[in-house]
Order: structure tokens, then C-alpha cells, then sequence
């Protein structure tokens, strides 16, 4: 792919794979219209990065206070405020390539999609300041570089690279929650590797992404095979950095002192963490050993790869599933937002 910017979000790229059908807005219904600009159907993705991280931030116990809950709405307004945003940014090559999306279609202004942006962007960012002026800078940070992405961030690196930052800076947000609401007056940042690995992983899964469009006229060879194996690895290494976060100190060699919950919590993390890079690892194996990487194959990947991040957010939470209740619960959530998000896409279609 050139340095040009790609007409979608690697989060829009599983709706063929999950057998989502196309369509513009009904333009006799402006909550569907609005509902696709911001595409409230991923909602749950964002949402899911927030709790695993505060579950896993306040040692799988629930907080005390309601203020690490104020980071929800605050994310939610930066990622769906970036997603209209994107939209606006991309009115005029939609109008060429997706003339049903509703800025083309003429089921929303211009003008309006603009507006409707810069103020759930703005007010994410205020929410996230009723958590604590930390909490405030942190998410006013994610909103840049989501506001970058959208207007002049998207080249073959650095889009996915800026993707990447923006999911680890939400479940970071979460995971540094305790010191972000002023709770503890210094970060543990030992947790920030699973930031780093979630940030890699998502990255992989944008440069994968990439290769499926078509200004890409270079041949796929073995480019999507790295790409997927990146995937898998860095699912691979959430036990890793879980180990590194739970250990005392950060310190792997105090790994003796971790009792039972955390040990049995890293374990049923590695298993959940194996299970999906197989699959990933599995799918790179088949298509590089049949030479069977096409357009639309590149495409399917991508989708599997995005339908597995539940798994990986999961995962995860997994890691204190014995540790105290918020982190099952936080799990679920990610589990059952991944299903109630495929049911939203059929009245609000990412197309």
C-alpha cells in the first residue's frame, strides 16, 4: 500500500467474513444514519479495553470509587467521536468508492458529522477530567493521536502504528486508573507491558489490514503471513507480560512469591492466549504453504484476526479471574460485548 491514506479502519474489515450485509442508511431513519457515522456497533470493543484494564488495575477487586467508571464514557466519546471523524476526513474518497456511507448519501451534513465529532471527542476528554486531571491529560493524549490518525496519520507504518497506540493508551487508561484518579500516588507500571503487547498486537492486525487494499499493487507475497504471525505472537505474549505485571516489583525472579489465585489466573491466561495464536498461526500456515494469499483472503484474515480480540482482551482478564470477582466479571463483558456487537451490526452496518 502507498503512503495514502486507507479508505477503512481495520475494525470495518470483518463485516464480509461475518456475513454483515451492505447497505447505505435508511434516510427516513436518522438514528441508523448517525449509528453507522460513529458506528456505534464497535462500542463494545472500546468499552471492554476500559473495564479488563481497571479490573486488572485494581487487582481484580472492584474500586472503592465510582471515579475509575468516569474512564468508560470517556473513551467512548474519543472512539466514537474518532470513528465520525474519520468519516469526514474521508467524505470526498467515499463518495467515490462508498457513496451509501451516510456523508455521501447526503443522510448527514457535512458540516454536522464535523461538529457531532468535535464534541463527543471534546466531551470523552471532559469526562475523563471528572476522573482526575491525570485521567484527563492521559485520554486528551489517546484523543491526539485518534485525531491525528483520522486527519493525516494513515501511511503503511505509521497508521497502523498510531491504531496500535490508541488501543494501548484505552487499556492503559484503565490499567493506570488507581494512579490516574489519584488513588495511589504512583503508577505501577509493570502493567503498561500489556498495554505495550495489546498496542503491538493491533498494530499487526492494521498491517494486515492494509494489505487487502487494492492501491497496494505490489505482490502480497509472503507480507501477510508475517503479518498474521505477528498477530499470533504477540497474542502469545500476554501470559509474558502478565507474569511481568503480577510478579512483586515487576521482578520475574520473585515469581516464587506469586500465591495460587495469580498462578492459577497466569495459567488459564497462557491457555486462553495459546488457543487463539494456534488458530492464528494455523491460518498463516495455510494460506503460505497453499500460496493462497489473494485480495480477499487477506481480507478474511483480517476479519478472524478482529473477531479473536475479544479473546485477546479476555485473556487478559483471565489473569485475575482467582484473584477477586471484577476480573471474571471484566471478562465476560469483553466476551458478551464481542457477541451483542456482531447482533448491532445488522441494524447498524459498517458499510
Amino acid at each position: 500500500m502507498s503512503g495514502r491514506r486507507s479508505r477503512r479502519k481495520p475494525d470495518e474489515k470483518d463485516r464480509t467474513a461475518s456475513g454483515e450485509s451492505s447497505g447505505g442508511p435508511d434516510r427516513s431513519n436518522p438514528i441508523i444514519a448517525f449509528g453507522q457515522l460513529i458506528r456505534v456497533a464497535l462500542g463494545f470493543s472500546a468499552l471492554s479495553d476500559v473495564f479488563v484494564g481497571v479490573a486488572i488495575g485494581f487487582g481484580a477487586q472492584w474500586p472503592g470509587t465510582a471515579l475509575p467508571w468516569l474512564l468508560i464514557p470517556a473513551s467512548l466519546g474519543v472512539y466514537h467521536g474518532a470513528m465520525a471523524l474519520n468519516d469526514w476526513s474521508d467524505r470526498e474518497e467515499d463518495a467515490r468508492v462508498r457513496p451509501e456511507r451516510p456523508i455521501p448519501s447526503g443522510a448527514i451534513p457535512a458540516s454536522m458529522a464535523l461538529g457531532l465529532a468535535s464534541m463527543l471527542i471534546l466531551g470523552g476528554i471532559f469526562w475523563a477530567f471528572g476522573a482526575g486531571p491525570r485521567a484527563g491529560v492521559w485520554m486528551a493524549v489517546v484523543a491526539a493521536l485518534a485525531v491525528l490518525y483520522d486527519l493525516a496519520g494513515r501511511g503503511e507504518v505509521r497508521g497502523p502504528l498510531l491504531l496500535g497506540l490508541c488501543r494501548a493508551g484505552n487499556l492503559g487508561a484503565g490499567l493506570m486508573s488507581p494512579w490516574l484518579v489519584g488513588l495511589v500516588d504512583s503508577p505501577s507500571l509493570p502493567l503498561l507491558g500489556l498495554s505495550a503487547v495489546y498496542g503491538a498486537h493491533v498494530f499487526f492486525i492494521g498491517r494486515l489490514g492494509r494489505l487487502e487494499d487494492e492501491e497496494d499493487q505490489r505482490p502480497l507475497g509472503h507480507r501477510p503471513s508475517r503479518a498474521l504471525r505477528g498477530i499470533a505472537l504477540t497474542a502469545m505474549a500476554v501470559p509474558i507480560a502478565g507474569l511481568v505485571a503480577l510478579s512483586p516489583g515487576g521482578n520475574v525472579l520473585r515469581v516464587g512469591e506469586l500465591g495460587f489465585p495469580a498462578a492459577a489466573g497466569l495459567a488459564a491466561c497462557a491457555a486462553i492466549a495459546a488457543w487463539n495464536a494456534t488458530v492464528l498461526l494455523k491460518r498463516a500456515a495455510e494460506l503460505d504453504g497453499s500460496n493462497g494469499w489473494t485480495r480477499g483472503t487477506v481480507g478474511a484474515s483480517t476479519g478472524l484476526s478482529l473477531r479473536r480480540l475479544p479473546l485477546f482482551t479476555a485473556s487478559i482478564a483471565a489473569m485475575g479471574m482467582f484473584m477477586g470477582p471484577a476480573a471474571s466479571v471484566a471478562g465476560i463483558v469483553a466476551l458478551v460485548g464481542a457477541r451483542m456487537s456482531g447482533a448491532m451490526r445488522k441494524v447498524f452496518p459498517l458499510t
